[in-house]
């Protein structure tokens, strides 16, 4: 290329500096948006592996129901693919009315689980504690005296408060797990030296394996690695429940043994006395020991009623706030595949359509360059430049900016979590998947029409192209609304059917972003709904409490309805496949009234389902994860049984996985009688304050030992990041809507100068003529919301099956709102563009538009 072409080209952009900068912001947009959604998800991921393994999260965490002891931690420490075992002592302790507290002891030189610092130091002393960071709440500050109850495994009641921290084993900024105490669940925890704990036993032996640190938290290759370790750690201390047993009776035996040889050293004695001296005393003494040895017979059942403890082998998906937050990183992947992608290909699909069509205008300038002598490549090269320099220049920047801004965007409104360190990595193939469509878009566009173009001779591209003949229109047959018309009206239905291609792409253009937007609008209402829907349309109860006796009943003033029911955890596990679901099973005492608290609702014929004695209802989520349906059958482990179940039917559920049948079918598959521990609880006073006075009520009665309130455990489900990314998607959408209409009407414009110059001539006016121009945009707006909300409804029922992650089925609802703001946001935009575009045809030059080429 010479200077002077090379001049040319340079004012080829500045003369049509907006053309330019509107067709490098439309691949911008899509290459920001691409690339920094579908960063998004790998990026969090990165960040929450990042903190765990700088704080030596544990895989697994063993713990026992009797405790356990060095004999547990040796086995566990011998086991090949164990890398390291940490012992650790726990207690919770209810601090007062409103606060319960988990006491840990704080190791300084352990190889796991290590505290992070907020503020503060870490315990030194034996006076010192260190609280968790959301004690702060409780209004505790550094240099504070913190008194805990009095109890039997600590040694000491006093500290002075040194530090605030946060532990890796809760992900979560709000969920402590929960307990027995108080209101049911743990307020915060608490750190003090080792040396302030009195236990014998450990309450749970952390676990690292040997290679699991080399796959990334939370993906498949990780659980997998993970669950087969688990499995060889689990046989190895298969023998171990037995061996505690028999500790536990030999230590209990050992005592008993000590009594009784003292009764029998008693009893020898008081045999030694004559029986003429057999005084009141001596048959008091008497009467204790027959007494005594009653005691010691009960006492020698009890010790050989000491059950097996059961050992548990906790992974990091227990941990509070750890799954729900890879679950929520999950969603936004799934998400980012399909909705950045349609994004950057409407983006595209503009882009390709306004340089195919800016250098078909520009073919006479082509066909006197071929006449002046340049060759075609030389031709060729002026418009390689431009698409090259826009191509690069959108798809670059856009991909950097994306890559920079949303993922620590999105990250920074993760608020329920304690990851507070973003660590990104550089998404290589996005990258160059948004390079590639941006020069495919605007260099490939570019080299289609110029091949077509270079192709005819020079005299004919000098030559402008004829214009399109008027054609009858379909409209035109329907003669009395075609007669009601005015003369412009008409014009401008013709010319809406002359330029077909201009037409389909402006619509679709439209259509596209108003269904960007439709779709962001119904994302953020079907994960709005998830728990709401969960706990109105399916689930009625509000609260949940576990009693010792089946036939205890609560009573508290704001109940107004009650049901017995069994609820276990159970493993549910496909006919054909390894994928294993942990499963809530309920089985109420007696299905009258069930409805009540259940609504069982089929999947396939919406028509009520119910209980029966010959099999069980799964919930939507679980039998698709099983591959099952009404009357194929699904495998369960039911307290360490294997048993096959008959599936009866399919339930509409929206969280969690949940299974239901009679106790006659519970009976039949276990051999066992059911147990109803459990009460639904319905009650209208939910509100916070409502709902801890109830638990502190419910818990004070004697049997009691659990309370909770399932609807406001789930409100705490991840969807802070999910909600963010629909906010970007909407704003981003518009964005493109503004974009792309400016660019389709500022083409549309430079297209007709001479069309529309000659009906200025005519004598139309300024506002005539713009109505000339609006009056097709307004029908291709109409056409293109009516059209978009087709394609938003299509998209969002695609992503939000795509988002599903664990138990997690999201409703599929948009809200009128959401048609609304679509319709008006894209309203909004095609009127201010139709303000930019009045003043623009009210300075066309009528001579030089109409002035002959020639």
């Amino acid at each position: 290329m010479n200077r002077t072409y090379f001049k040319a080209t340079v004012r080829e952009i500045t003369q049509s500096m907006g053309k330019f900068i509107s067709i490098v912001l439309i691949i911008l947009l899509g290459s920001l948006l691409y690339v920094g959604i579908r960063g998004v998800g790998p990026d969090l991921n990165q960040s929450a592996n990042h903190y765990f393994q700088q704080q030596k999260l544990s895989d697994v965490k063993v713990s026992s129901t009797m405790g356990l002891t060095n004999s547990d931690l040796t086995s566990i420490k011998q086991n090949k693919n164990v890398k390291h075992a940490v012992a650790s002592h726990m207690v919770t302790l209810q601090k007062s009315r409103n606060q319960v507290v988990s006491v840990y002891n704080y190791q300084k030189q352990t190889k796991l689980d290590k505290l992070k610092l907020v503020s503060g130091k870490l315990p030194v002393k034996n006076n010192q504690i260190v609280l968790d960071n959301k004690a702060k709440e409780n209004g505790y500050q550094l240099g504070d005296t913190y008194r805990l109850p009095k109890n039997t495994n600590l040694n000491r009641r006093s500290f002075k408060i040194v530090g605030f921290v946060n532990s890796p084993q809760f992900v979560s900024s709000t969920d402590r797990g929960t307990t027995n105490l108080g209101s049911g669940t743990v307020d915060y925890f608490a750190y003090v030296p080792n040396t302030a704990f009195s236990q014998k036993e450990y309450a749970s032996i952390a676990v690292q394996f040997k290679n699991a640190n080399h796959y990334a938290a939370g993906t498949d290759a990780y659980n997998n690695q993970v669950d087969r370790q688990k499995a060889d750690l689990k046989s190895d201390l298969s023998g171990r429940p037995r061996a505690r047993q028999k500790q536990l009776q030999n230590k209990a035996q050992k005592k008993l043994d000590q009594q009784t040889t003292k009764i029998e050293k008693q009893e020898k004695e008081l045999a030694k006395v004559p029986s003429g001296y057999q005084t009141a005393k001596i048959k008091a003494a008497k009467q204790e020991l027959a007494a005594g040895k009653k005691k010691i017979t009960a006492s020698e059942v009890q010790i050989k009623q000491i059950a097996k403890p059961t050992y548990l082998y906790n992974d990091r998906t227990m941990n509070p706030g750890y799954q729900d937050y890879f679950d929520e990183s999950h969603s936004i992947a799934a998400i980012a595949i399909i909705f950045p992608g349609f994004f950057l290909f409407i983006a595209i699909l503009i882009t390709f359509s306004t340089i195919s069509r800016m250098v078909e205008k520009n073919r006479r300038e082509v066909g006197l360059m071929r006449a002046l002598g340049y060759t075609k490549r030389e031709i060729a090269m002026k418009y390689i430049v431009y698409t090259l320099l826009a191509g690069i220049l959108g798809a670059g920047l856009g991909g950097v900016l994306g890559m920079l801004t949303l993922p620590q965007f999105v990250f920074s409104l993760l608020s329920n979590n304690n990851l507070t360190e973003f660590v990104g990595v550089i998404p290589w193939s996005y990258l160059a998947q948004t390079m590639a469509a941006g020069l495919i878009a605007t260099l490939g566009s570019a080299l289609i029409v110029l091949t077509i173009n270079l192709r005819e001779a020079p005299t004919n591209l000098m030559r402008e192209r004829a214009p399109k003949a008027g054609k009858r229109i379909l409209l035109e047959r329907i003669k009395p609304l075609w007669s009601r018309l005015s003369f412009n009206q008409k014009v401008s239905y013709r010319n809406l059917f002359r330029y077909k291609g201009r037409m389909i792409m402006t619509i679709v253009g439209i259509a596209g972003c108003t269904g960007l937007i439709l779709t962001g609008f119904g994302i953020q209402d079907s994960v709005n709904d998830l728990v709401p829907t969960q706990y109105e349309d399916v689930q009625h109860f509000q609260a949940l409490v576990t009693v010792e006796k089946a036939t205890q009943k609560v009573h508290a003033a704001n109940i107004s309805a009650q049901k017995s029911v069994m609820v276990k955890s159970i493993t549910a596990r496909p006919t054909h496949g390894t994928a294993n679901d942990t499963v809530t099973l309920m089985v109420p005492k007696t299905t009258s009234n069930f409805d009540k608290y259940v609504t069982l609702k089929s999947v396939a014929t919406n028509k009520k389902l119910h209980l029966t004695d010959r099999g069980v209802i799964l919930s939507e989520k679980l039998a698709t994860d099983m591959n099952a349906k009404a009357g194929s059958s699904v495998n369960l482990q039911i307290g360490g049984k294997k048993v096959t179940a008959k599936v009866t039917g399919v339930t509409t559920n929206y969280a969690g996985h949940w299974l239901y049948t009679t106790q006659s079918y519970y009976k039949k598959l276990t051999g066992n009688s059911t147990k109803a521990t459990t009460r639904l609880i319905k009650t209208s006073h939910t509100k916070k304050a409502q709902r801890e006075k109830l638990s502190r009520q419910l818990l004070k009665e004697t049997g009691v030992l659990n309370v909770s309130f399932p609807r406001y455990a789930a409100s705490s489900l991840s969807t802070g990041g999910l909600g963010s990314v629909v906010l970007i998607m909407i704003v981003m959408s518009g964005a493109l809507a503004l974009v792309v209409l400016y660019n389709l009407t500022n083409i549309n414009i430079s297209e007709r100068l001479r069309e529309l110059a000659t009906i200025k001539v005519l004598g139309f006016y300024d506002r005539e003529v713009t109505a000339y121009v609006a009056r097709e945009n307004v029908v291709f707006t109409i056409a293109g919301i009516v059209l978009g909300w087709g394609i938003g409804l299509f998209l969002h029922q695609f992503i939000m099956v795509k988002a599903q992650t664990g138990s997690i089925l999201f409703p599929m609802t948009i809200h009128y709102p959401g048609y609304i703001w679509s319709a008006v946001i894209t309203g909004c935009f095609s009127l201010f563009i139709g303000i930019l575009t009045h003043y623009k045809l009210k300075h066309i030059d009528m001579l030089d538009a109409l002035a002959a080429g020639e």
